[in-house]
C-alpha cells in the first residue's frame, strides 16, 4: 500500500473571504501588493501551529481554513519560509504570489473553528 504524507497548513480568514478562498483559491488580486502597507503574501500558522489561527479568528470569525499539502511538496517549497511568529513559539508562513499556483493545487476546508 502506497499511502501520501501530508501537512496541514491553517489560516484565519476575514468575514466573508473564507468561502471565497475555498471556491476561488488564491489569487494575487485578493493579496494586493503595495508596501509599505501591505506585502502581498498570504500568512498562514504552520503546521504544529493551529493555535495562530485560532487567535486570529477570534478577531476576524469566519472560520479557519485548512490546506492539506503533500509533505515532500511543502518541505520543498513552503518549509523554507517558516519563520517564529513575533518571536514565539507559534510559527507564520507567509506564502508570495508565485506559490500560489502550487497552494492552489491543494483541497482547501473551511472549519468553523
Amino acid at each position: 500500500m502506497n499511502t501520501i504524507q501530508t501537512v496541514t497548513i491553517y489560516k484565519a480568514t476575514q468575514k466573508g473571504k473564507g468561502q471565497h478562498l475555498v471556491e476561488q483559491g488564491f489569487q494575487p488580486a485578493d493579496f494586493p501588493y503595495h508596501p509599505p502597507i501591505v506585502d502581498g503574501k498570504c500568512y498562514f500558522a504552520a503546521p504544529n501551529s493551529r493555535g495562530l489561527a485560532e487567535e486570529y479568528h477570534r478577531y476576524y470569525k469566519d472560520g479557519i481554513l485548512e490546506v492539506t499539502i503533500d509533505a515532500v511538496i511543502y518541505e520543498r517549497y513552503f518549509k523554507p519560509l517558516e519563520r517564529p511568529y513575533q518571536g514565539g513559539e507559534q510559527v507564520e508562513l507567509p506564502i508570495p504570489h508565485d506559490l500560489f499556483p502550487i497552494l492552489n493545487q491543494y483541497p482547501r476546508v473551511l472549519r468553523p473553528r
